[in-house]
């Protein structure tokens, strides 16, 4: 899963020169989606499809404003907060009832938090599971993460239009494909490129494009990527993002 950096409150300037403003706390959430968007891209947090208009993705609560204990919504008061948003497809935003699971931050990794591609693998057939590598508290926190938005479902087990597996593997497919065309120089890094901006699965084609530096080098400069949990000393090969900490993913 994409590491990616939050905007800190403040005036940033688009593409066509024009402004966009993050504010750390908005009257009507669905208004920060414009300033996600600049912030992200046009890409789902989680199973990273691509979108190519804006209503199509959801503001995404991280910890849900829908949680409730004895009786009382705990988050309400993040309800509005920018800290709280990152961007979701309605099938990751709604997996599993998601609004009512507790999402506490310093057990789950999550996106905007910890370096998520160390924490998950991405292997042919659209499987995802979580790096064998990790150990306690980190393996037991990037199982959170793939449980919150059930990326660990099959086809088999997904509900009817759970179609992010599927999407997995013609992922997996496409980029191998175009791995073996730009070994023999049949295509270029802009193509490549521009496939992953149209269809999204970053963390596939980041995997499948282990060893070509060129490549992952201009996918860590999608929107928002936490270029800083990525080696440039060893092929860009993920790197502990809290060090210092007892999970330091």
């Amino acid at each position: 899963m994409r590491p990616v950096v939050k905007l800190t409150p403040g005036t940033y300037t688009m593409p066509d020169t024009s402004s966009i403003e993050v504010h750390s706390h908005y009257n009507d959430y669905h208004d920060a989606k414009p300033a996600l968007v600049h912030n992200l891209g046009m890409f789902c947090s989680y199973c990273e499809e691509a979108y190519h208009q804006a209503r199509d993705l959801h503001v995404e609560h991280v910890q849900p404003k829908g949680y409730e204990e004895h009786g009382n919504k705990i988050y309400a008061h993040l309800e509005n907060e920018w800290s709280n948003f990152l961007l979701s497809c309605a099938t990751c935003n709604g997996a599993d009832n998601k609004d009512t699971k507790n999402v506490i931050l310093n057990e789950c990794h999550l996106p905007h938090l910890n370096n998520t591609f160390k924490s998950l693998v991405y292997k042919a057939g659209g499987v995802v599971e979580v790096n064998p590598i990790l150990t306690g508290d980190a393996y037991n926190h990037a199982k959170k993460l793939l449980e919150l938005v059930r990326l660990d479902k099959s086809p088999a087990t997904s509900c009817p239009g759970d179609t992010r597996c599927n999407k997995r593997r013609r992922d997996w497919d496409l980029a191998s494909k175009y791995r073996a065309k730009f070994d023999i120089g049949e295509i270029s890094i802009d193509a490549i490129v521009d496939l992953v901006e149209a269809k999204g699965g970053w963390s596939i084609w980041f995997t499948v494009f282990c060893g070509c530096d060129d490549v992952r080098n201009a996918l860590l400069n999608f929107p928002g990527t936490a270029r800083h949990c990525f080696d440039t000393a060893n092929h860009y090969e993920p790197l502990d993002r809290n060090l210092g900490l007892a999970d330091p993913t």
